[in-house]
């Protein structure tokens, strides 16, 4: 097995509503992103995939999310923009 690794990040504010603390109000993050690609076997050139091409896809679902109030994108409508919500929409 594979295994290749890009780091990423991008900055958006969001609340969680419902929540009780401090995480209700509004607030902002920088958030850091660890994309990771797997692969059972390597092309002729030895490569399992171009890091310029995971690079691009990261940059793609990360620009939807940068400098935004992620509570106001459809996605987030009905439910919480929690950590663990937007690590599920950036999985690609």
């Amino acid at each position: 097995m594979y295994e290749l690794k890009i780091e990423d990040s991008f900055a958006a504010a969001h609340n969680l509503r419902g929540y009780r603390g401090q995480c209700e109000e509004l607030h902002g993050h920088n958030w850091k992103v660890e994309v990771v690609v797997r692969a059972d076997r390597l092309d002729s050139l030895g490569l399992a995939i171009d890091f310029q091409d995971i690079k691009k896809a990261a940059k793609g679902v990360l620009k939807k999310l940068d400098h935004t109030y992620l509570n106001d994108l459809p996605v987030f409508k009905e439910c919480n923009p929690s950590s663990e919500l937007i690590s599920k929409i950036c999985s690609f």
